[in-house]
């Protein structure tokens, strides 16, 4: 595994290597796509004593498979797998809480902190607790939404989880500071809610890779995401006619795959905007991806205004990619980090109209000197959200807390 040059440790980073040193740890995760897996396991190699790693497929489908692996420091020690099974998702979901409480039992190792990212993780942790297996657990909670599922047993079943993983874990990450406040809404007692820190997406944005200012693409505009209603990709189609005729040469490039995708290529070519618009598809290698960020001027991220939405209580990692890239944002008010992007003027905050959005895409594009301001704020934003930084931050916070 090759991992970047480090520089200089900071106090911080030099407390949480001495605070890790002597641990065990365990990891449970469903994955879609591997790259929050690979900056927690690369960030935690070095610096515990041995990492266990269990996931899961988040979208099970035929050839998947569960896996179970044990390191030290970089030496892979034990691996095996599980396939994924046909049938419906609950039962895979089943399978995994199952494999994940038999293979952490059967490790034989006693784990100093074992961390689950969702709350059937989590859940399986609080067992092997109880088994004598892990001695702390932390809940990482990526995403909330009140309403997770259309099915209102699933949904019960989904939020009974999470309040008992609220209840009994030994520390709870939470994504945004509006997680908690929904639960309440939601039913929850915030007084059984355990210690809460935030933990906030952070950027895979190789950011030793942005570019100079005069080696952007000016007129390239740039969209990251999941191809679904709420991401504001309609929006963007729409407008984007008056936005050419402004500005003839602009280009917008959309990243990413999604239920709506073939959707939004025909109303793309129905607008006659094939000459100006390219959909690239989902990219897996990441290295590809930065290439299109690196060279772009302006990042959109025109959430529609749901407050059932992931978007709106979770924190989301979209605008860290375009800031990293040193891309202002044009983005809607709906996430957390709207408020923040308004404030350091690394962004425009808009309403989800059409006005608002032309607006803000034209003044960017069209002001240099606005667009510098943006940019060098952008760039200064985003190192508040290199992984390396918040994971440091955050064990920091934990490893005090529980005084471990």
């Amino acid at each position: 595994m090759v991992r970047p040059k480090q520089g200089k440790m900071d106090w911080k980073s030099r407390l949480v290597r001495q605070m890790l040193h002597d641990k065990d740890m365990l990891y449970v995760m469903h994955v879609r796509i591997s790259f929050f897996r690979n900056i927690l396991r690369d960030f935690t190699a070095e610096r515990c004593r041995s990492y266990t790693i269990i996931d899961h497929p988040l979208y099970p489908k035929p050839g998947m498979k569960s896996t179970y692996s044990v390191h030290r420091k970089d030496a892979l020690e034990t691996s095996t797998s599980f396939p994924a099974l046909p049938g419906p998702y609950p039962l895979n979901f089943l399978k995994d809480f199952l494999l994940t409480v038999f293979w952490g039992y059967k490790s034989n190792i006693t784990y100093d902190i074992g961390l689950g990212a969702n709350n059937l993780n989590t859940l399986a942790l609080l067992l092997l607790r109880k088994l004598g297996r892990v001695k702390k657990v932390i809940y990482i909670c990526i995403d909330y939404t009140p309403v997770r599922y259309d099915n209102p047993i699933l949904n019960a079943l989904y939020h009974w989880v999470d309040r008992m993983c609220c209840y009994h874990s030994d520390v709870l990450w939470n994504s945004s500071g509006r997680m908690n406040e929904a639960r309440i809404k939601n039913g929850v007692d915030g007084s059984k809610i355990t210690h809460t820190i935030v933990m906030p997406d952070g950027s895979n944005f190789d950011y030793r890779r942005r570019l100079p200012l005069s080696k952007i693409d000016r007129k390239k505009v740039v969209f990251l995401g999941h191809m679904r209603p709420v991401m504001g990709v309609k929006l963007i189609l729409e407008s984007f006619k008056e936005i050419i005729r402004l500005i003839p040469d602009v280009r917008l490039v959309l990243i990413g795959d999604g239920p709506e995708l073939k959707k939004y290529q025909k109303k793309a070519r129905a607008l006659h905007h094939n000459t100006h618009v390219t959909f690239t598809g989902f990219i897996k290698d990441h290295a590809k991806v930065d290439d299109i960020l690196r060279t772009g001027a302006l990042g959109l991220a025109p959430f529609v205004p749901d407050k059932n939405s992931y978007e709106y209580y979770s924190d989301v990692g979209k605008p860290k990619a375009y800031l990293a890239a040193g891309m202002p944002v044009v983005i809607t008010r709906v996430p957390e980090i709207a408020d923040i992007i308004k404030k350091e003027k690394a962004g425009i905050v808009i309403e989800y109209t059409k006005k608002d959005f032309i607006d803000a895409v034209i003044s960017l594009l069209k002001n240099d000197r606005m667009y510098r301001l943006y940019r060098k704020n952008a760039i200064a934003l985003s190192k508040k959200y290199i992984w390396e930084n918040i994971f440091t931050t955050t064990y920091k916070k934990t490893l005090a807390y529980l005084k471990i």
